[in-house]
């Protein structure tokens, strides 16, 4: 199978003709030729950087789209993830599959797996633009899962919050099995808690009797205070944080007979996974209960499993337990009808302002409803005649303070101008309803203040009826660690999500509802730094959305958990830094557009929803973008050879030398640099490898390092890199993609993670080079010593590059950025552990994000962590982390590392001399 046409002809049952146009959804009971190259095609174009218009089914793999065996590998893994129910192919496929058509040929003659077949729905239709739309369902744990060792001091102790019945008293039996001394701790009196000892876990309990606001205010207050002191355990042998929710043991979901039973509780998974993204080293569980289970058996589940390597989150039921899982699917609209009639009433709490008031118009425009929108500002006086016709910031700031007659603060200019904002917000909104058809009601009030929301909404449904929907928006931010949080922002956080929903529904208890929707986030289902008490509140409304569901059989409930939004309370910095973190914002539109239809599909649909931002059009664009196109301009070329840069000897596969990817690295970051003169590197973003740079002993390669123009915001500068070369036909060809991120100083330090509990290393260090693992010659002989390795990772010490001018004639510079030997040592890493684990080699191809927490690598070399997050036969994923050995310190971390693994690749490891040189 030389060209993309024959591999999709061998996947779909032969035939070699052009792809026809591709019907809306594919046929039940196999993958049909159409799906199956539409997959390939835009895998092949992610992953080489060709855009799809670009591909033809005839194409050879090798001499038409230069894909050489690990790249194909790369594709074929890939390729496999989106088609979970085609056949896997082996290596003894690979020699006939050359061109595209023969391998969708391959994959295509075939009966699909129960797995992939439950997915697909006939007459699946597209939701509103650029949404993504993930359903939380529930599914039982694998049994075989590896246990997690501590490294726990002699008397370390756990303490349990008791929860006032026999389940704390069978934990302490059960931890002391454990040789860890259990004491009992009362919320009432966190004032006289001691923690100055050895304490190497925490165990929240929620009440029996129903956790209250009281409850989570306290359980807020003792993370605060132990987090620390878990945390400095965490580095020194270990420590674990658990909370224990009784919401129905499958965390409020439906697919039992167990009703919700305390959604309150619900909100300490929320706590929880903030916790662990503040403080990764402590070893973070969620569990939630059934009712009525066994007390003995349900103490030695949750010790058991606070002991192994799982899903945080896990459920513990009278059939087993269960874990949480996100599955991506398209909303249904074959049977939607109008949520309201025209007239009817709908209340929608933040409805005058920000991401609400674009859903109110777009829900006006859809039904000609009555919208009752309850907000805190007042409603909007008349303006004076000097603020007419002002429409800038700093106009509008600067007649404020002509106008004050007095001298003000700054705060107080500002205060006013967002007085005035909100005003103009809200006659805005006002007008955009009644233009789309709608009727709008505005009311101010607290939603804090449940007696004044019930008045508010009985005066309202006196005039026009009873009400027939909620949508619930309200929300605040007070973005804060969780060590640095004061009780007052907690609370209001807290407050206007989760009491105002009370006093929503209290006011509403006796309407007949067609829809209720609860505006979560998030931050609730994945936690978020700083935001402990948003995903607290976020989580709780999750859980009420559940039990409402329930309760109200013929209303259509939706608590959806929103990524971030292009407005309302993301603001143009936060968006960029979304944009760094590689997030999609929901547009406005696409995003109010999708919920008027959610809340248009019959009851009884799934309740809670993750939904996220999907690359924009343009953004798809200039992905597909060919890569002459993409606005990057040359920043110095390389004229790359054996002589020159004599490391290359060194790095050497089938005869010839590879370009190393820590190399590439500081190239590009050199050329970010060469364009933003006075920054420093701090790391990258999405770094992939799309053709290796393979030169013989006489060859050379003019090399060019591209750079586009920086983002720049807070003192970050993202800059797109490219490095690339000329192919033989005169075309641009792209060796490597990514972003180098620059900035003003270097992020805080960071504590290492606790060290994996890695077995012996199975060779003896003295024989890791050379080997018949590694290919590397005597400059890339960095690992000194291989500390551990087991299926969860690998560690080792590893010596400092030397000085540029070692490796190369003549450097672009007297120093490294990184250190390449480092990076290379880690990559080394991952070749020995995909041999211990699977027989076969590893080549990096891709990195998603690297940060750099010194100017420099230590002088005496550093110690590398690698914890391998995912592995199969043909590829593996991993987070490595670069320690100074000497303070424990963090030097960099490299997220989500990804190489390809390739049994055809010993032999080729093997053979790593230079052709041609004696």
């Amino acid at each position: 199978l030389q060209t993309l046409g024959q591999i999709i002809d061998h996947l779909s049952q032969g035939g070699q003709q052009r792809i026809p146009t591709i019907p809306p959804t594919p046929q039940l009971g196999q993958l049909n030729r159409e799906q199956v190259a539409t997959a390939l095609l835009e895998v092949i174009a992610e992953k080489t950087g060709y855009p799809v218009e670009m591909l033809e089914l005839e194409m050879a793999l090798d001499s038409d789209l230069g894909i050489d065996s690990i790249k194909r590998v790369e594709i074929l893994s890939a390729l496999q993830e989106r088609l979970p129910g085609a056949p896997a192919i082996k290596p003894e496929h690979l020699g006939t599959l050359q061109t595209v058509a023969q391998i969708v040929d391959f994959l295509a003659d075939t009966t699909p797996t129960e797995k992939y077949t439950h997915h697909v729905k006939a007459n699946q239709p597209k939701t509103a633009k650029n949404i993504k739309r993930q359903v939380l369902t529930t599914v039982a744990l694998a049994q075989n899962r590896p246990t997690l060792s501590f490294n726990f001091s002699p008397g370390s102790q756990v303490w349990i919050t008791d929860d006032g019945s026999a389940l704390t008293d069978a934990l302490c039996a059960e931890f002391t099995a454990h040789q860890l001394i259990p004491r009992k701790i009362s919320l009432n009196n966190l004032d006289q808690l001691d923690a100055a000892g050895l304490l190497a876990g925490l165990v929240i309990l929620s009440p029996l009797r129903k956790a209250d606001d009281h409850f989570l205010r306290q359980v807020f207050k003792l993370v605060q205070q132990l987090g620390p002191v878990l945390n400095k355990s965490a580095q020194q042998g270990g420590a674990f944080l658990a909370t224990v929710s009784r919401v129905n043991g499958r965390f409020g979901l439906t697919g039992s007979n167990q009703p919700v039973n305390d959604p309150l509780s619900g909100g300490l998974a929320g706590l929880n996974k903030t916790a662990a993204l503040e403080w990764p080293s402590i070893h973070c569980r969620v569990f939630d209960l059934a009712m009525g289970m066994e007390i003995l058996p349900t103490a030695r589940a949750i010790v058991q499993e606070t002991f192994m390597r799982s899903p945080m989150e896990v459920g513990i039921t009278s059939r087993g337990l269960q874990a949480l899982e996100l599955s991506t699917e398209s909303l249904d609209n074959s049977d939607l009808k109008a949520p309201v009639q025209e007239g009817e009433l709908v209340v929608i709490s933040g409805g005058a302002r920000g991401v609400t008031a674009q859903v109110a118009v777009s829900l006006a425009a859809r039904t000609r409803a009555t919208l009752l929108l309850l907000g805190r500002s007042q409603w909007p006086t008349d303006e004076p005649d000097w603020l007419r016709g002002l429409k800038l910031e700093a106009e509008i700031k600067k007649a404020i303070v002509q106008q004050a007659g007095k001298p003000l603060k700054p705060v107080d200019v500002e205060q006013e101008y967002e007085r005035i904002s909100a005003e103009r917000e809200i006659r805005s909104t006002f007008e955009l309803i009644l233009n789309a058809g709608g009727t709008p009601i505005y009311r101010s009030v607290d939603l804090r203040d449940q007696q004044a929301v019930i008045e508010t909404i009985a005066e309202v449904r006196k005039q026009h009826g009873t009400v027939k929907g909620l949508i619930h928006g309200a929300g605040v931010l007070a973005d804060k660690l969780i060590t640095e949080k004061s009780a007052e922002q907690f609370d209001r956080v807290y407050e206007t999500k989760v009491t105002g929903l009370k006093a929503l529904l209290e006011a509403l208890a006796s309407d007949d509802l067609k829809f209720m929707a609860l505006f979560s986030s998030s931050t609730g289902r994945f936690g978020r730094i700083g935001q402990v008490d948003y995903a607290v509140a976020n989580e709780i409304l999750n859980k009420i959305a559940d039990q409402q569901a329930e309760q109200r059989p013929d209303c259509r409930v939706v608590s959806l958990n929103w990524g971030p939004w292009d407005g309302g309370m993301v603001t143009p910095a936060l968006k960029k830094v979304f944009a760094r973190e590689g997030i999609d914002v929901i547009d406005l539109h696409s995003g109010a557009e999708y919920l008027v239809n959610e809340i248009s599909t019959p009851p009884g649909g799934p309740v809670e929803l993750v939904i996220l931002g999907g690359e924009s059009d343009e953004k798809q664009r200039e992905n597909n973008r060919p890569q002459q196109n993409i606005h990057v301009s040359k920043a110095f070329d390389l004229d790359l050879s054996i002589e020159q840069f004599p490391f290359l000897s060194s790095h050497v596969i089938d005869g010839k030398a590879v370009l190393p990817m820590a190399v590439i690295i500081e190239w590009l970051a050199h050329g970010a640099m060469h364009n933003n003169p006075g920054l420093k590197f701090q790391g990258f973003n999405d770094l992939r490898i799309l053709k290796g740079v393979i030169l013989s002993a006489d060859q050379s390669i003019e090399l060019q390092v591209m750079t586009g123009k920086a983002i720049k915001s807070d003192g970050v500068h993202v800059v797109p890199v490219e490095l690339s070369s000329i192919d033989n036909n005169g075309k641009d060809l792209v060796h490597a993609r990514g972003r180098v991120v620059l900035a003003t100083k270097l992020p805080d330090g960071q504590a290492a993670a606790a060290q994996l509990p890695l077995a012996a290393y199975s060779r003896d260090d003295r024989k890791i080079y050379p080997s018949d693992r590694l290919f590397h010659g005597e400059a890339f002989h960095g690992i000194r010593e291989v500390i551990g390795c087991s299926s969860e990772g690998i560690s080792a010490r590893v010596s400092p590059a030397p000085q540029p001018d070692q490796w190369i004639k003549q450097p672009l510079r007297n120093s490294w950025f990184a250190d390449p030997l480092a990076l290379d040592s880690s990559f080394q890493l991952m070749i020995l552990w995909s041999f211990e684990q699977y027989q076969s080699g590893s080549l990096p191809v891709f990195a998603e994000r690297y940060r750099q927490y010194r100017g420099s690598f230590p002088a005496g070399g550093v110690e590398i962590r690698i914890h391998v997050s995912h592995q199969d036969a043909q590829r593996a994923r991993s987070d490595i982390e670069f320690v100074d050995p000497v303070d424990g310190q963090l030097v960099a971390r490299l997220e989500n590392y990804e190489c390809v693994i390739d049994a055809s690749l010993n032999a080729t490891f093997q053979r790593n001399k230079l052709i041609g040189v004696a």
